[in-house]
């Protein structure tokens, strides 16, 4: 009877726990903020670089949705220029994309834009520009508030672009 109490107890114990932890509120993720102001230095330190990567990834991700996933394949590829997608999305992925063009600049925009070497905004520069999906990407570019941004996106999308 004794192992049958301390039992009911522990299992007792043991779910007023899971439901204290069931409505605890994680706390959101801070919203990313570009590390730079007007210009990137000409050497930036890899962990910076890796946080500006990884928010352009999962910008782009969040973007395209799906199509991202296989964009690859060449009709997967054609399937999302001819489409367009949801604007504060976009909006999103130009803001980031306006902090990586800051570090890209240096180095000829190869890094995230370039056709050949670039990931993940190659995929735009591939297109023609008359695609639906590219003409969007370059008018939330040229919607950014951040000068800066909009000066050294646009100067990538020219120069590989």
């Amino acid at each position: 009877m004794l192992k049958q109490s301390i039992f009911a107890f522990t299992i007792a114990v043991a779910a007023m726990s899971s439901t204290a932890h069931a409505h605890e509120v994680t706390p959101a993720a801070a919203p990313f903020s570009c590390p730079f102001k007007n210009m990137a230095p000409t050497h930036v330190d890899h962990a910076v670089l890796m946080t500006v990567y990884n928010e352009l990834v999962r910008t782009y991700k969040d973007a395209l949705g799906p199509l991202a996933k296989d964009i690859g394949d060449p009709k997967v590829a054609a399937k999302a220029a001819a489409s367009t997608v949801d604007a504060r999305k976009m909006a999103a992925l130009a803001e980031v994309s306006g902090c990586a063009a800051l570090i890209d600049e240096h180095g000829s925009c190869a890094q995230f834009f370039d056709p050949e070497l670039g990931d993940p905004l190659s995929v735009f520069t591939s297109m023609k520009k008359t695609s639906p999906l590219r003409k969007q990407y370059e008018q939330a570019i040229a919607k950014l508030g951040r000068p800066d941004f909009k000066r050294a996106a646009q100067a990538c999308m020219k120069l590989v672009g």
